[in-house]
């Protein structure tokens, strides 16, 4: 064999494994991108949970809401206060819903994270947000507040022992530390 032959063979074999390298990585880095996307957004909103008033909202919500008000009235029938919880609490996880939707959230990442909660959350204001949608009739009751149910939809449906499932399949895929 020709030597300008091996060397053409040598230098297309290094030329095709250079290609194949800077895919993997390209696509490696466009993963790590998105994740860090999700993160970021992650952060910011569950910054609301260093907030005692959320919290305090959030158990209104979930603890009295329904017990307090009649949801005959929707949720635009409910008093200011009431109202103003509703509002802070469901628009919350609502947010979370909507950049799930447009794909900058991974929405099982965020039912996982969140999955008791947007639970609690929806059955509590449920009867309240169905008869906004009555009142609202054709002109768009419809949809208020079906993304927020959809999100909770799956996250009922995650079980709960998902979470710690998730957690030992990351340890699994994780590299040990070199000793």
């Amino acid at each position: 064999m020709d030597s300008s032959v091996v060397f053409n063979i040598v230098t297309t074999g290094i030329a095709v494994v250079a290609v194949v390298t800077s895919v993997v990585f390209s696509a490696r880095q466009a993963r790590i991108a998105k994740h860090a996307n999700h993160i970021s957004v992650m952060i910011d909103l569950l910054a609301e949970f260093r907030s005692v008033e959320f919290h305090d909202q959030h158990d209104y919500v979930t603890q009295r809401l329904g017990a307090e008000n009649d949801p005959a009235a929707g949720v635009r029938g409910l008093p200011a206060e009431p109202r103003a919880a509703f509002y802070s609490v469901v628009y919350y996880y609502q947010s979370f819903a909507n950049l799930a939707v447009f794909g900058l959230l991974d929405e099982t990442l965020l039912a996982t994270v969140l999955r008791t909660r947007i639970v609690s959350v929806w059955q509590a204001v449920r009867p309240f947000v169905e008869r906004e949608r009555e009142l609202r009739g054709e002109a768009g009751g419809g949809t208020y507040m079906s993304i927020f149910e959809e999100l909770a939809r799956l996250a009922a449906e995650l079980p709960p022992e998902h979470v710690r499932d998730r957690m030992t399949e990351n340890r699994r895929r994780r590299p040990r530390a070199l000793s």
